[in-house]
């Protein structure tokens, strides 16, 4: 983590900590409830080979709905409106945030009525970044394993946050 110091009104300011946007993107397919994930590629930062939510960090000339829909553009070819999504949490405890980020979390639940075929193609973002999209479906999410704390997330979200969504939220196996 770098400090660098900003100049605003004739004073300086020095900023140490970034702040990260995180998104659940579900949706019903073929009558069951999936999340909208991706794995990491060889030019990830960390984690290559894990899954994860789309996230990434804020840029300075952007809303936090307006980072999260960025990222998952760039990371799964997916276009998604700022005002479609809806504050999960913001998450601010520097142990439970990779680097100490501040971490503003977004979940988007539509009944869409078209989905995607998802190709991962790298057009949108960093090379290397990311190898592959998928929807998984929500009674797998043991199966894969997850960078940072997106796991225990996924867990919060299907039931703290979206159990009145899932309607039968119990019959979901984790």
């Amino acid at each position: 983590m770098k400090n660098f110091p900003v100049q605003h009104e004739g004073k300086t300011y020095w900023i140490s900590r970034n702040t990260a946007v995180t998104c659940f993107v579900f949706a019903p397919i073929d009558g069951e409830w999936c999340l909208l994930a991706n794995q990491r590629g060889k030019n990830a930062p960390d984690y290559q080979g894990y899954w994860n939510l789309p996230c990434g960090f804020l840029e300075a000339n952007e809303t936090g709905e307006e980072g999260v829909c960025r990222e998952i553009f760039e990371e799964c070819g997916y276009k998604i409106l700022p005002g479609q999504m809806k504050l999960f949490n913001v998450e601010t405890d520097p142990r439970t945030c990779n680097n100490g980020n501040v971490t503003i979390r977004y979940w988007n639940m539509n009944q869409y009525t078209e989905l995607p075929k998802l190709k991962y193609t790298n057009i949108n973002g960093e090379e290397g970044e990311v190898d592959s999209v998928k929807w998984i479906n929500c009674k797998d999410i043991n199966d894969y394993k997850w960078a940072f704390n997106h796991y225990n997330l996924i867990i919060e979200a299907l039931f703290a946050k979206c159990g009145a969504y899932f309607g039968k939220i119990e019959t979901i196996t984790i």
